[in-house]
């Protein structure tokens, strides 16, 4: 035998010995744990999320889930490091749309939303419901509006910070109903919810969680849902588009992604155990109690269409609210 034979069949065996490398690697995955990057402090409900769908993912990957914290930055931080983090398959990042559509309208950020990441799979969405304290003369969105209007200016209302879902949804709320009110920003639902049953702040578009107890308390008063379709926590309470806000369907999206370029095996795994798990009764349900909807709606391959969409929508509306970050 020749040597330059000799050579082609050493080199032929060579490829074949790192395709079989290759393919026993993507096999075993994962062969260690995972890591899961989280953009805000443990105990909130974005963490409940998250604990509830990898309690799952462990089981059907094998491999234990450990969460990284990287709160600040209105989200930023935890996605900037997702972002720089190696296309492994071993890092996987819970995103909402404070990272992917809210902030790079606001002010610009380390990563593109549309480029930097690869989808794994949509959780859900989490809206919010419009209360007002007792003191407020209103008990529907008419009632509302038509306060608003008669006395331009004087009703304030809480949002977590500037570039918050509860800003955002609120200034929105402005601009369909044509009415004047005076943004107060917090820094959380911890730090205005005393304001806002104290009557030191008017109103705000919050979480039925952080609400719940004080409605039943007579706290406050319940005027609308955000999103289109009721709370099965509290039904009686309708949504605003049913009150007239035509169109008024309002979320936040939690979405699981990983860095781009995740090899086809192990984004496929991380993919079919998403959404396996989003099929799961127990994981519904408890997603469902913790506040999340839209539970597993959306396809993966439907989720750069999701992104995108959204970042333009909000882009609109924080253009046209002057909002800014910088």
């Amino acid at each position: 035998m020749n040597f330059s034979r000799r050579k082609t069949l050493a080199l032929g065996a060579g490829f074949v010995g790192l395709a079989l490398a290759d393919r026993t690697a993507a096999q075993s995955f994962p062969d260690r744990p995972i890591k899961i990057i989280i953009s805000v402090p443990p105990g909130g409900a974005v963490d409940l999320f998250a604990r509830i769908v990898t309690a799952k993912l462990e089981k059907l990957l094998g491999q234990s889930i450990v969460f990284d914290y990287r709160p600040g930055g209105g989200t930023a931080i935890g996605a900037e490091a997702a972002a720089r983090a190696p296309a492994d398959g071993y890092t996987i990042h819970q995103i909402g749309s404070a990272a992917f559509a809210y902030l790079p309208n606001m002010r610009k950020v380390p990563y593109n939303p549309l480029t930097s990441f690869v989808p794994l799979g949509a959780l859900g969405a989490a809206s919010l419901l419009l209360v007002v304290n007792p003191k407020v003369p209103a008990r529907n969105i008419a009632e509302l509006v038509a306060y608003a209007k008669a006395n331009p200016g004087k009703l304030n209302y809480a949002s977590s910070g500037i570039g918050s879902s509860n800003h955002l949804f609120s200034e929105l709320f402005k601009m369909r109903t044509g009415i004047q009110m005076t943004h107060v920003p917090y820094k959380g639902v911890a730090q205005y919810n005393p304001d806002l049953i104290g009557g030191v702040v008017d109103l705000a578009f919050t979480s039925t969680a952080a609400s719940i107890q004080h409605l039943q308390a007579g706290k406050l008063r319940a005027i609308g849902f955000a999103s289109a379709k009721r709370s099965a926590e509290i039904p009686s309470v309708p949504t605003i588009s049913e009150q007239g806000v035509t169109g008024f369907d309002e979320k936040s999206w939690i979405l699981f992604v990983g860095p781009a370029g995740i090899p086809a095996e192990p984004l496929a795994r991380l993919r079919v155990a998403l959404r396996t798990s989003l099929e799961d009764p127990e994981v519904v349900t408890a997603l469902q109690n913790a506040g999340l909807e839209e539970i597993g709606s959306v396809p993966v391959d439907k989720v750069p269409e999701l992104m995108r969409s959204e970042l333009n929508k909000w882009g609109e509306v924080i253009r046209n609210a002057k909002i800014t970050m910088d």
